[in-house]
């Protein structure tokens, strides 16, 4: 005879197993309403944001992005409290804690979104940084969150701020060095002298393009793509040269020398011709710059001048340079204009016998 199938019926339970049952049924539901609302919904409505030219929505998608989950489910807790076989005076701790857990996750919804205004809109007051305006922003939104979790556990938040403000000068003597590199990036953002993307160079030698100012430190993107990491304080009481602050035209300039027996002006022409073919096929250069020819130098071997052309960034200037010297050497070959060996003539007045 085959084996007897018990079946266990959702009534014949205790009222205890029932009620876990259902306590389990209401959470785990919260949790799967939240990942159809986090994927379906949050998604759909991301899909969209991305094609829309407004970035305010995608900043408020951002910020709810896997948020959805963890607050059905904790809704899906604070109804299955009551189910759940707990004394009272538990029931009311963890409906705080339910509270608070949503405290948390609104403080993390609210510093994301905060850090996304200041990443999009902070360049208006804070023009070269984003990480910067989004740490700041960060530690408010996380200090008033804290402050307010405390005053819904009970806890009385004046002492802690009196302590912080106590502690705060112990903090502020402990962390001299980065406090100095924090308020030098502010004081470097304040003055708008050097900007996200400026092309700049150190007294020490040290160049590149302005990566991020961060809390701490100053990022360079070098020409070869390799990075210099720079102090806040180093950078603010450096001698900067700033590339890019007004003029971002770079002036190129290429110099070449010619034989003594050549024609100045047909050399002057041809030049110039050369640097107009070369200015008109790169992307970078300074259209509306005419071409100059300076001749400066009665050389050794040679009649040397200097070729100048602009080009609209910095490193640009290199690839020009290699254009210029490539047409220059084909075109003067082609035209019987000599570019001349350095020679040296020995000239003896007598011989020894």
């Amino acid at each position: 005879m085959p084996p007897a199938v018990h079946t266990i019926h959702f009534a014949a339970l205790s009222a205890t197993g029932r009620d876990l049952i259902t306590a389990g049924a209401i959470m785990l539901a919260g949790f799967v309403v939240g990942t159809i609302v986090d994927r379906v919904v949050i998604g759909s409505i991301r899909r969209l944001a991305t094609v829309t030219q407004a970035k305010l929505d995608d900043i408020v998608v951002g910020a709810l992005k896997g948020i959805a989950r963890w607050v059905f489910f904790l809704i899906g807790v604070y109804i299955a409290l009551p189910f759940l076989p707990f004394p009272g005076n538990i029931d009311d701790e963890l409906k705080v804690g339910t509270r608070l857990a949503v405290l948390v996750l609104s403080t993390i919804v609210a510093a994301r979104f905060a850090s996304g205004i200041a990443a999009q809109y902070a360049h208006r007051i804070l023009p070269s940084s984003v990480s910067l305006a989004k740490i700041m922003v960060n530690a408010v939104v996380f200090l008033i969150g804290m402050l307010v979790i405390f005053q819904t556990m009970g806890i009385q938040i004046t002492p802690i701020i009196g302590a912080l403000g106590v502690g705060g000068i112990a903090v502020a003597l402990a962390l001299q060095d980065t406090l100095a590199n924090f308020f030098s990036g502010i004081q470097v953002l304040a003055l708008k002298q050097i900007n996200l993307g400026d092309f700049i160079r150190l007294d020490t030698g040290q160049e590149g393009y302005v990566h991020d100012i961060g809390w701490r430190n100053t990022i360079l993107r070098m020409v070869n793509s390799n990075r210099v990491i720079v102090p806040n304080t180093k950078l603010a009481q450096a001698i900067v040269t700033n590339f890019s602050l007004e003029d971002p035209d770079v002036t190129v300039r290429l110099a070449v020398g010619v034989a003594y027996d050549s024609d100045l002006e047909k050399v002057e022409r041809v030049a110039i011709e050369v640097a107009r073919d070369v200015v008109g096929r790169l992307e970078k250069t300074a259209k509306e710059f005419e071409p100059v020819v300076r001749f400066h130098t009665f050389g050794d071997s040679s009649i040397e001048f200097n070729l100048v052309v602009r080009c609209t960034e910095f490193s640009e200037q290199f690839l020009v340079q290699h254009e210029l010297v490539k047409a220059i050497h084909r075109r003067f070959a082609a035209e019987g204009i000599e570019i001349p060996f350095p020679i040296r003539t020995v000239v003896m007045k007598g011989a020894r016998t």
